[in-house]
């Protein structure tokens, strides 16, 4: 009788934890991958750490992009952490060792620079933030996705707050938390093969368990809004497909065009309500801009400076993914 009350006790115990989003402890898994030298991948999601320490997708520099190793499962397992959905994240990088990867079914963590993973959540990365010990996390398939809250960088995850339901409205990746409770995060419609549609800008106030929509891009709703940036309550950055960069003085409620070089944005990082950085295209080549004055006047910054890391190129934020590795390609 002992034996059998035990067993429905771990049958009631692993249900409850499966319904909570938390996986059984006797049921998690390990897939170990292995590091083989490799060169700066061309593209892929950036985690950068500090100037010497940086992620381009499973790709690790730890000497400032002077050599790179890869992580790469086994033959058996690569379909498993293959066909990553064209939009949202894919892998994010807090530490050098901590990070989470996008499988097909299933969000996976590492705690030893990606040489092991287990599976954390169900689903796919949809965006993904943390300001010290508290975060936040959605996680879902292609038709709803849920967010979850930590408390403890990451190793712990619960469930709360409604599911995303993708015939609505659904994340679409970037996010921004100014404390452990304010973020904003971008959000679109999505068609009925997963593309997304009419974009715009969703905020919370409790950590990310609820989100409520504060803004929607009706006058361009073809393009994708593809990262955004606050400082503070009130002032923020988003930047958006076609060379577009808008800034908000209100919390997200409206957005105004910011003027830009003759380039094709690529990237921005906001600094504080004067002072940002953009990183853009053009016939010439990509090129870093600075503002001091919210975006009135640009700087631009000469390769030479970017080469031998002097004049403005000494003042680009070390944690700007993009600029980081913009200086490592101009560098070889």
């Amino acid at each position: 009788m002992t034996s059998n009350t035990s067993r429905i006790r771990n049958v009631a115990l692993s249900a409850l934890a499966l319904l909570i989003g938390l996986e059984s402890p006797a049921a998690v898994e390990v897939v170990r991958f292995t590091a083989q030298p490799a060169d700066l991948p061309a593209t892929g999601p950036v985690s950068v750490i500090d100037p010497r320490h940086a992620w381009v997708g499973l790709t690790y520099t730890s000497d400032a992009g002077e050599s790179w190793a890869a992580r790469v499962p086994s033959p058996k397992d690569a379909a498993r952490f293959a066909d990553n959905p064209p939009y949202g994240q894919t892998t994010v990088f807090i530490t050098a060792e901590r990070g989470w990867l996008s499988g097909l079914d299933s969000v996976w963590m590492t705690d030893d620079g990606g040489l092991t993973w287990q599976p954390q959540l169900h689903g796919r990365i949809g965006g993904l933030a943390l300001i010290g010990k508290a975060g936040w996390i959605v996680a879902g398939d292609s038709h709803s996705s849920w967010n979850y809250t930590t408390t403890d960088s990451g190793q712990n995850w619960s469930r709360c707050g409604p599911p995303w339901d993708y015939s609505l409205v659904g994340p679409f990746g970037s996010a921004s938390f100014i404390d452990a409770q304010t973020g904003w995060m971008t959000v679109t419609n999505y068609d009925r093969i997963g593309r997304p549609l009419v974009g715009g800008v969703a905020r919370t106030a409790d950590g990310g368990c609820k989100w409520d929509i504060v803004w929607r891009d009706t006058v361009h709703p073809a393009d994708n809004l593809t990262g955004i940036q606050f400082v503070d309550k009130d002032y923020g950055w988003l930047t958006a497909s076609y060379s577009r960069l808008l800034q908000t003085s209100d919390g997200g409620s409206h957005w105004h065009s910011v003027a830009l070089p003759s380039v094709l944005i690529e990237s921005s990082y906001l600094v504080s309500k004067t002072r940002g950085w953009i990183l853009g295209g053009s016939d010439t080549g990509s090129g870093l801009y600075y503002t001091s004055d919210g975006g009135k006047q640009w700087i631009s910054v000469s390769e030479t400076d970017l080469r031998e890391n002097q004049g403005m190129a000494q003042e680009i934020p070390p944690s700007w993914g993009a600029a980081f590795l913009m200086r490592l390609h101009l560098r070889r």
